[in-house]
């Protein structure tokens, strides 16, 4: 799912479920067999209702689906729009022979990048870099300064490396300072930038937790 980002934000994400089933109430919904990891089925599924406050929601399978249901395994789930994808659990409220699935609002979900502008992909030799400068959460009068490799880069966005430390002193959704960007055509040397999504960066020798991929949207386009 190269085109997909992953959003692990609580708040994005009980947002984006609520206006996802409030549009679009129809969707896939299939399991897979653990030993094989071959699908054990594939169908379509109803959105009935969303709970907030339990942190679940449920849907409805006709009978012949529901019989193929297996409550122990994770169940994958695809907006027929193809833009939003996860995977999550039945909710512990969940009882064999109910007439509607009760799952959790998953905890992660994927969503599918509409790009206006390319993006461009920095690769380790060339040694691409900006200054990031934004506030210490924990410390709030205390400001970070960091010089930060690129990852990719377009005229709307940037994605920048930081490591496991650097991203429990960042909150999402708040501003941050660029400099150095002038190595991009079209962008200016200094902007600022909303934080909107952080993922595990992987890259051989190094553990998914070590490093992660920053990514920021451009306040105006610049």
């Amino acid at each position: 799912m190269k085109d997909y980002r992953i959003s692990k934000s609580r708040e994005e994400i009980i947002k984006i479920v609520q206006k996802k089933f409030e549009h679009e109430n129809t969707f896939s919904i299939w399991q897979k067999d653990p030993a094989t990891g071959e699908r054990s089925f594939k169908g379509s599924a109803k959105f009935y209702s969303l709970d907030v406050y339990e942190g679940c929601f449920s849907v409805l399978l006709d009978d012949q689906l529901k019989e193929k249901f297996n409550p122990s395994l994770e169940t994958y789930f695809l907006l027929e729009a193809q833009d939003f994808v996860f995977k999550t659990k039945t909710s512990t409220q969940y009882k064999s022979g109910d007439k509607f699935l009760l799952f959790q609002i998953p905890h992660d979900i994927r969503l599918k990048e509409l790009r206006v502008y390319p993006r461009h992909y920095c690769p380790p030799e060339e040694e691409r870099s900006v200054v990031a400068k934004f506030e210490n959460k924990i410390e709030n009068e205390k400001v970070i300064d960091l010089n930060c490799r690129v990852y990719n880069i377009s005229r709307s966005g940037i994605c920048i490396i930081v490591s496991k430390e650097t991203l429990s002193n960042i909150r999402l959704g708040s501003s941050i300072e660029l400099e150095g960007l002038g190595f991009f055509e079209q962008l200016s040397n200094k902007t600022q930038a909303i934080i909107r999504n952080a993922r595990p960066y992987t890259k051989k020798g190094l553990t998914s937790d070590e490093y992660y991929a920053l990514g920021l949207e451009f306040q105006a386009t610049v």
